[in-house]
């Protein structure tokens, strides 16, 4: 792993590293991608969705189609009310005609399963079972760092993508960690066959005229919402989830309590649950990071590197924001990140050995993503609202303003032109060079 030229080595846990190694290569950046973890170890995770934000930047790196045929395709969640079953909600989170993208449920493993094909079709190098434990150190224009397994490498560029519980971060901000934020969720896979629905709805599950339609939030008064989605391209399989503020045995009974004030088809969905697809879901949220590098803002002074950094060290994705899922955006996020901070070390090509001009392409670029990610923090507070059960004496009164903003909110998030963010980053960094 020697360093002739302007080379970027991505740490990485599975999605956005992979997804990261096949933006670069697009940019012509030479790029080496490390795994902490075997090949085998690839195959988990249960289903992840997919809006027309992140969908645009799996169709630039060329997998949009192969990921979009094996998932299932909607363009609606719905929230339905579980006594006299009146959808009291829609949010659009896909739709072909206005975002040129219907949204996508799929699972990770078969998405991540993509990623590695397509990385390897490429011929980017990827190291697994390295996992990363240092900087030692990083310099003016170079990183170099060290492996648990001994190996150590030297990169120009240092980015971590390594997930909630990154390692690098630890360096780009020591003693930074996500917090959990007193929400969870008990989710189970079962059969869509169990569900108590007419055979005349399986065929199209997401249908608005079935009674739910599917993806659909079944919320009972002081309950909150049980959430049934379909989840395989068959629809031979739903999740089901219920948030709430161990055993598997507990788990079950749990996702069953109170099922006799929603109607037959959540009774119907706790009935049989097997203990193989079924999970704690804890939510954590990232406090804030001051910088997403290894370099620190200073307003008064310009850029100043902090102790021991150069900026060569730079976190993306839930490594920097990790996000809680009410408004299912934390892979579409990253995704997000991961194709603005490619194209914009495409886009400064000779210069990208320039030390200032990297650091300051890499703070308008913080905090654009920045705007982001607190555009989706609003977004899921909104989104609680009808999900979470009700707390006694709660000010509901600022409830319905809020969720007929919400669409809008979405609409917003999904028409991004990211190339365009791309280049006005660019422009103001070539206006700040000339002052």
């Amino acid at each position: 792993m020697s360093v002739s030229t302007f080379h970027v080595a991505i740490i990485g846990a599975g999605l956005s590293g992979l997804a990261l190694a096949l933006a670069l290569h697009q940019q012509s950046i030479d790029c080496t991608y490390t795994l902490r973890s075997s090949r085998a170890a690839v195959k988990y995770g249960g289903a992840l969705m997919l809006t027309p934000n992140g969908l645009k930047v799996l169709k630039r790196l060329g997998i949009y189609e192969a990921v979009c045929a094996k998932g299932v395709s909607f363009d609606r969640i719905y929230f339905q009310d579980a006594n006299s079953g009146t959808i009291t909600e829609v949010f659009e989170y896909g739709s072909h005609e206005r975002y040129r993208f219907r949204a996508l449920r799929i699972y990770r493993s078969v998405l991540l399963h993509e990623l590695l094909s397509k990385v390897q079709e490429k011929s980017i190098p990827i190291h697994f079972n390295h996992r990363f434990i240092e900087v030692t150190p990083e310099v003016a224009t170079s990183v170099n760092f060290r492996f648990t397994n001994g190996i150590r490498a030297s990169t120009s560029l240092l980015i971590g993508a390594d997930g909630i519980h990154s390692t690098v971060r630890s360096y780009v901000a020591p003693g930074l960690s996500p917090a959990f934020v007193s929400q969870a969720a008990i989710i189970a896979a079962i059969p869509t066959s169990q569900l108590s629905l007419p055979p005349s709805t399986l065929s199209d599950l997401t249908a608005e005229s079935n009674n739910p339609p599917l993806p659909c939030g079944i919320v009972a008064p002081k309950l909150g919402a049980f959430v049934i989605a379909p989840q395989t391209c068959s629809g031979d399989e739903v999740m089901i989830t219920a948030d709430l503020d161990a055993d598997k045995d507990v788990l079950r009974a749990l996702l069953r309590q109170n099922s006799e004030f929603y109607p037959d088809i959540v009774r119907s969905a706790v009935r049989e649950i097997s203990a193989d697809g079924l999970h704690v879901w804890p939510f954590h949220q990232m406090p804030r990071l001051e910088r997403w590098t290894s370099v620190r803002a200073n307003k008064e002074e310009g850029m100043e590197y902090a102790a021991g950094g150069s900026g060569r060290v730079v976190i993306l994705g839930d490594s920097a924001h990790a996000l809680p899922p009410s408004a299912g955006q934390g892979v579409n996020q990253a995704f997000e990140d991961i194709y603005t901070a490619a194209r914009l070390l495409g886009g400064l090509s000779a210069d990208v050995s320039d030390g200032s001009k990297l650091q300051r392409v890499l703070f308008l670029w913080q905090n654009f993503r920045q705007t982001r990610i607190d555009q989706v923090l609003k977004l899921n507070r909104q989104m609680d609202l009808p999900r979470l059960p009700s707390k006694p004496g709660a000010d509901d009164s600022n409830a319905e303003a809020a969720k007929a903003s919400m669409n809008e909110g979405f609409a917003s998030l999904f028409m991004i032109d990211l190339d365009a963010a791309v280049a006005a980053c660019m422009r103001t960094t070539d206006d700040g060079a000339d002052d």
